[in-house]
């Protein structure tokens, strides 16, 4: 019985180092560092830029079309062989790489749109009306500048004379 309840109280404990060495790894694994979003941020636009060189086949004067799928190399021919491979290698780019901009986007729409839900909107009849008095506005500050300038263009043509 003794050997029993021995067995039986190890168990658990190895247990429990092997969750904690896990929570361990999974605490590091989960921590966010400040620097990864900097890096993203650079790289996603030279992703993008990547692809569409790739897809276009041309970068600046060079032909890539000429010169990708001719390295020597089967596994980097090999998305580079035929201009589908190609176009097909250059989207992937620019999809991961749009994805990736849109990830790091989210933390800073989310509450926006958190607060959009919070705005009384105004109803169809009162956006009516005040966009009308806005344009009449306009068109009274219009009519103003116009009688100015009818009665300022003499003055300034005569100073301009002298």
């Amino acid at each position: 019985m003794a050997k029993e309840s021995k067995s039986k109280n190890s168990k658990p404990s190895q247990v429990k180092n092997k969750n904690q060495d896990e929570s361990r790894v999974m605490s590091i694994l989960k921590k966010e560092y400040a620097f990864e979003n900097w890096i993203l941020a650079i790289l996603s636009p030279v992703l993008i830029l990547y692809g569409v060189y790739i897809v276009l086949g041309k970068f600046g004067s060079v032909d890539l079309a000429a010169v990708l799928g001719n390295s020597g190399r089967g596994f980097i021919d090999f998305f580079f062989l035929t201009t589908l491979r190609r176009v097909l290698t250059g989207s992937f780019l620019i999809v991961i790489g749009a994805l990736v901009f849109v990830y790091l986007l989210i933390p800073y729409v989310r509450p926006s749109l958190l607060e959009l839900k919070k705005i009384s909107w105004p109803s169809s009849k009162t956006l009516a009306k005040n966009t009308l008095r806005v344009f009449i506005f306009l068109i009274f500050l219009s009519l103003v500048f116009v009688l100015y300038s009818f009665a300022l263009n003499p003055l300034f043509e005569w100073l301009y004379d002298l």
